[in-house]
Parts: structure tokens; sequence; C-alpha cells
């Protein structure tokens, strides 16, 4: 027989009490292997790990107190939401180089556009030029041959 839990000497009431204390331990170890693995993946420090686990062997209530306490995201959060900022700068960074060095290059072009039209406007006026010398020259020629 059992030994009576509680002074309870009735055998299924004390089955039932020692069936419910059972469960209660189970829980309380899961608990404080929740805390455990909980407490590991939210804090860097071994030693706030270990302390926060030994909270949680006071049954139910370290539990509790270490769920209003522990910190509010995982570690890997935390590294993701790093990177992520630190790939923004960089991205940003990146961009505004891009937009300088295309403002240059927009100069660049512009410069080059304006110096081809010049040139084309110089060519433009020595074609000008040496027809107007070879038609005056045609010209004289054709008025010398009425002359004669």
């Amino acid at each position: 027989m059992l030994p009576a839990v509680l002074g309870i000497e009735n055998d299924g009431l004390n089955l039932a009490v020692n069936l419910l204390l059972l469960f209660l331990a189970i829980i309380w170890f899961a608990l404080i292997f929740w805390t455990y693995t909980d407490a590991r993946r939210r804090i860097s420090d071994p030693m706030l790990v270990g302390c926060a686990t030994a909270a949680s062997l006071f049954p139910f209530v370290g539990t509790v107190i270490y769920m209003i306490l522990r910190p509010p995201e995982f570690l890997e959060d935390a590294y993701e939401r790093e990177v992520s900022i630190e790939s923004s700068e960089t991205l940003i960074k990146v961009l505004k180089e891009l937009q300088h060095s295309q403002a240059e290059m927009h100069a660049s072009v512009q410069r080059l556009e304006q110096a081809m039209q010049a040139s084309r406007r110089r060519a433009a006026a020595r074609t000008a030029q040496q027809r107007q010398a070879a038609g005056g020259g045609e010209r004289e020629a054709a008025a010398e041959r009425r002359l004669t």
C-alpha cells in the first residue's frame, strides 16, 4: 500500500492525489527545461542563463518571474535586425555613390554633346566657306566666258 499523502486514507483518493503531484512535478521539470532553453535563445551571458534557470527552481513562481523579466527578442532576431540595418546602410551608401557618379556622367555627356554640336557648326561653316570660295571661282570663270 502507498504511503498516505496529506493524511488521506482512501486508496482511490490517495492515488488521485499522487498522480496529481506527479503531474505537477512533471510540469515543474518541464518549465525548468523550458526556462533554460528559452534563456539560452534570448540571453548571451551564461551566468544570466544560470540565474534564470535557478529562479525557475522555485515551483511555478520562478518561471512566471522569468517570463516577466526576460528579454523581448531572441538573439537570432537581434542579429538578423543588425545585419538588415547594416545591409540597408551599405545599400544607401552605394546608391548615393551611384547617384553621384551618374550626375558626373550626365555632365560629361552634356559637355560631349555641346562639343559635338560646336564641331558640327564649325564643319558646316567650313563647308559653306569652301562652297562659297568654289562658287565664287566658278562665277568669275563664267563671267570671263561671257566676255569672250
